[in-house]
């Protein structure tokens, strides 16, 4: 029997065979990469609202630090305030912008990115417990939601569904 039907046009008797069988892909996304992606940007999110409460309390969060380190007038505060304002500011659209990179090719499958993220989180949730308690309690509540955001994405883009999604190349 040939592979092209006798009636080309005929719906109910399609063609057969390796040119007319459809590509083999991974199919559509899954809900739990979807939620994965949706909350890295809820993280971002969250990550941009912390930089605008940082800056907004940046005044007594130097005079904190500064009494906390027990700084004498050697250091000079506006020079630090300056400094601190630059890193942060960097800090900031680096980070977004990688994150949101990382977001994006999560959620075209690129496994390198589920696993890079995946490391950035790890690193975050250890590098968190080390300055608890070192920031006013509104950065330290954005910064436990940005971690449970992230921790949750992880979670999420490791479901059974999702790592047969990110395996089917």
């Amino acid at each position: 029997m040939s592979d092209y039907p006798q009636y080309p046009n005929d719906p109910t008797n399609p063609p057969t065979g390796a040119a007319y069988d459809a590509p083999a892909g991974r199919g559509p996304r899954p809900a739990s990469v979807d939620t994965g992606v949706k909350l890295i940007w809820a993280a971002i999110v969250v990550s941009l609202i912390s930089g605008l409460a940082t800056f907004i309390m940046i005044d007594s969060i130097i005079d904190d630090q500064l009494e906390a380190a027990g700084a004498s007038e050697a250091i000079n505060a506006d020079t630090l305030r300056s400094t601190v304002i630059v890193g942060a500011i960097f800090g900031l659209v680096i980070s977004v912008a990688i994150y949101a990179l990382l977001a994006f090719f999560i959620g075209k499958g690129a496994n390198w990115a589920r696993i890079v993220f995946t490391v950035f989180t790890v690193i975050g949730v250890a590098g968190s417990l080390f300055g608890l308690g070192s920031q006013p309690v509104l950065l330290l509540v954005l910064s436990l939601i940005g971690l449970v955001c992230n921790v949750a994405a992880v979670v999420f883009l490791f479901r059974a569904d999702a790592s047969a999604w990110f395996k089917a190349r």
